[in-house]
């Protein structure tokens, strides 16, 4: 079963995954040897007056090696696949398998020749764009590098 798959993660962090909801700065919360990691936050006033406190986007600090990203990507791709599996859909269960094991292959490709920050940079705005699609059911792009999202945050910075 899907508790005892992953018992260190919350309940409503695999309904945030199995929804396309998950936000992947969170990606810590389902690494089983971090208990919890304080998210440093931001502040802001609108333009009415109110406070908003906001989440700041992950960073090396967050993730300072290749190991801290990838651990917790392999549970949350492990929680997407067992949700799609249960769907049935065997056009989604093809493309979310096959995706998620091309991105970790390709992700270690960009760690290999890029500095980090800019890997992190790409992997989390990769992970945001796949979520939009996800949402309207295409688990497609997970098989392919983003060039455009490559040229903003890789090119230029080689290790």
């Amino acid at each position: 079963s899907l508790n005892r798959s992953f018992p260190h993660v919350e309940p409503a962090l695999r309904l945030a995954i199995a929804k396309n909801e998950f936000h992947p700065s969170q990606l810590y919360k389902l690494d089983a040897t971090v208990k919890e990691r304080p998210k440093p936050k931001t502040f802001e006033i609108t333009d009415s007056g109110e406070f908003l406190q906001q989440e700041r986007d992950a960073s090396p600090k967050d993730y300072p090696s290749f190991r801290a990203l990838y651990d917790p990507l392999v549970t949350y791709f492990e929680i997407l696949e067992y949700f799609i599996i249960s769907s049935g859909n065997i056009p989604a269960i093809h493309q979310v398998v096959l995706g998620c094991s091309e991105y970790l292959r390709i992700l270690y490709q960009v760690y290999m020749h890029y500095d980090w920050p800019a890997v992190l940079q790409y992997h989390f705005m990769f992970h945001n764009r796949r979520l939009a699609e996800m949402r309207e059911g295409d688990y497609t792009g997970w098989r392919v590098m983003d060039a455009e999202l490559a040229s903003l945050y890789l090119y230029g910075n080689p290790k």
